[in-house]
């Protein structure tokens, strides 16, 4: 089984700016195959060969004769095919959720070597990031609230400098500087205190797929019983490492995505039909992709609970497309204000109480929209669209 980009960086027009993130992505991925393939949980076509675009030197000239210029990468055919979700009957389909909820736990319980972790967070973290970072990479609650300050010092920099994407054309305001004071005075705050040996799963590095769902799958469907089965996930294209703490559990399939709330509970998005009985059915689709997760990794919906405002405060950076800063900003830095007023007054780190989600739903109302958990890498940085057309 083969796989081309479509845009070739020969071709005239061809956007120079997109290719440094084919290339990173292309050995993410193939390092990240590596990984996966001996274990048996995670099925996936074996990678035979990744060749990575070469651009010549009077690249945009012509067309190309060649496809020198396209990335290629060469797996097994493990056969199948993706998006059968809607011909599977009732049973199929329930079936098909168990399977996707137990690879799912594998990638949460696989123990990448701490090697791979120190040289491809930074390289997979979603913008903003400082180009090199002044401590060690290691699973500890340290280094993780260091990440969280030195994402916000550098997506909020100082007033007047340029905020979020350079097409954008915004820059550092009051309230999002006033913002910064807020956030910064929360994260030493933002996650569990460390309890030893209590509390490593918490800090462990987890490799995220960052694109989850059946349209990433081949699927093969016995004819006789209708009985699906995942023979494997591909396209890890968008993944990345995050802790614990910030696995990101959404599942796509036609016409939806399931996911979980801030409290572990099943939930979904991105319906494509507003009727009732349809809304109803994926509910407790999600619901029985959860409880299957749980069943198969218990610390998965520790994480979720766990983590609560970590998440929202990462999931909401991540989520940014650089509309409004001011308003964005300046909605992250009032919760983070009143998060930061309750635990003064609360013993311990009491981060999961009604007042908290409150304060979510409030900033959630703000910025027009619930946060969506799809991805690892976001992509506006190249532009949405050019992206998507080299793929």
């Amino acid at each position: 089984m083969i796989r081309f980009d479509r845009a070739d960086a020969n071709m005239p027009k061809y956007c120079n700016g997109i290719l440094p993130r084919v290339v990173d992505d292309a050995q993410w991925e193939t390092a990240a195959h590596k990984l996966w393939e001996p274990d048996p949980t995670i099925p996936n076509s074996r990678l035979l060969h990744t060749r990575l675009p070469v651009q010549r030197p009077d690249a945009g000239t012509e067309i190309p004769k060649d496809i020198a210029g396209r990335l290629l990468m060469v797996f097994q055919n493990a056969g199948g095919r993706t998006n059968v979700w809607k011909q599977l009957p009732q049973k199929g389909k329930t079936s098909l959720i168990h399977q996707a909820a137990r690879i799912r736990a594998s990638l949460f319980d696989f123990n990448a070597p701490a090697e791979f972790f120190s040289e491809w967070f930074l390289p997979r973290t979603f913008t903003f990031m400082p180009e090199s970072l002044s401590f060690p990479v290691e699973p500890t609650r340290e280094f993780w609230t260091n990440v969280f300050r030195v994402k916000i010092e550098a997506t909020i920099r100082q007033e007047g400098n340029m905020i979020g994407w350079e097409s954008d054309n915004h820059t550092v305001g009051p309230q999002a500087l006033k913002a910064k004071e807020a956030l910064l005075e929360f994260i030493p705050h933002i996650l569990p205190e460390d309890k030893g040996k209590q509390s490593e799963w918490m800090w462990r590095p987890v490799l995220e797929h960052g694109d989850y769902g059946i349209h990433n799958m081949s699927i093969t469907v016995d004819e006789a019983t209708g009985e699906p089965s995942i023979t494997s996930i591909f396209d890890m294209d968008r993944g990345c490492i995050v802790r614990a703490l910030l696995v990101d559990p959404e599942f796509a399939v036609s016409g939806c995505d399931f996911n979980a709330d801030e409290n572990g509970g099943g939930t979904f998005s991105r319906l494509e039909d507003d009727d009732p009985e349809f809304k109803e059915r994926n509910m407790v689709y999600a619901k029985q992709y959860l409880e299957a997760i749980y069943e198969h990794a218990p610390n998965f919906k520790r994480a979720i609970i766990a983590g609560k405002d970590a998440r929202y405060l990462w999931f909401a950076l991540r989520g940014w497309r650089g509309d409004d800063p001011e308003q964005f900003f300046g909605g992250l830095g009032k919760w983070a204000a009143s998060r930061v007023a309750e635990i003064g007054v609360a013993s311990g780190h009491d981060l999961g109480s009604a007042k908290s989600q409150e304060n979510n739903k409030e900033i959630k109302a703000i910025n027009g929209e619930e946060t969506q958990l799809a991805g690892c890498q976001d992509t506006k940085a190249l532009n949405e669209q050019e992206v998507q057309e080299a793929r």
